[in-house]
């Protein structure tokens, strides 16, 4: 075989493995693949929210993601968007690359819809100065207490509008996929209209997963 000839055949190989190294169908999100620039053996999440980050030990993602990622879960059960503004020293406290708001429901049973965005923007832009970050809104649940579920829907729908006007925010849409849901077991438990069950916090610990992974 001649040198020119093994030459094309060494740069075919080459092409081959390249393009599929680099080439997968379902590409990462962009926000995930901005972490890869920064330490790829430590990237930091931070969960700042209620009980229903509390009470489910952060959605499970200490358990669910790899090891490279170190997650917080700075929760509080009762807390609002109110209650973390005049707390929010403390986020200062832990560098972070992704930030999860998991907030909502408290300030829809005591704040109903007023003030909401403003209170909700400035916790983002608050997170976004002290740090470079990206930040996950999610769009909480509406639960089964039907007193607070149009309230909630609003405010999902803030969050919506808040994501399309900031950069490095995402949403993770806890709403549609609970309100699409069809299983057999339902998503809270009888006693307690407002926090899922088992089932419904594997469902949103996997929507986080997923998003964060970028799958």
């Amino acid at each position: 075989m001649n040198f020119t000839k093994l030459k094309h055949i060494l740069c075919f190989f080459v092409f081959q493995f390249s393009f599929h190294f680099c080439y997968h169908s379902d590409k990462p999100s962009q926000q995930y693949l901005s972490l890869l620039g920064a330490n790829s053996l430590n990237r930091k999440i931070t969960i700042v929210g209620d009980s229903l980050a509390q009470w489910s030990n952060g959605f499970g993602l200490k358990q669910k993601l790899p090891s490279e990622f170190t997650v917080t879960d700075l929760s509080v059960a009762g807390y609002s968007t109110e209650d973390w503004l005049q707390n929010k020293n403390r986020l200062n406290e832990i560098p972070t690359q992704i930030w999860i708001l998991e907030l909502g429901t408290n300030d829809a049973m005591v704040y109903g819809t007023s003030g909401f965005e403003t209170r909700t923007r400035s916790l983002i832009d608050f997170l976004q100065n002290s740090q470079n970050s990206i930040v996950y809104l999610t769009l909480i649940p509406r639960t089964n207490m039907s007193s607070i579920r149009e309230t909630i829907r609003t405010n999902n729908e803030t969050l919506r509008h808040i994501k399309s006007q900031k950069q490095n925010v995402e949403t993770i849409d806890v709403e549609s996929v609970f309100e699409s849901y069809q299983g057999n077991v339902p998503l809270y438990p009888v006693s307690d209209p407002i926090h899922p069950n088992q089932v419904g916090y594997e469902i949103m610990g996997e929507l986080y997963r997923k998003k964060i992974l970028g799958i």
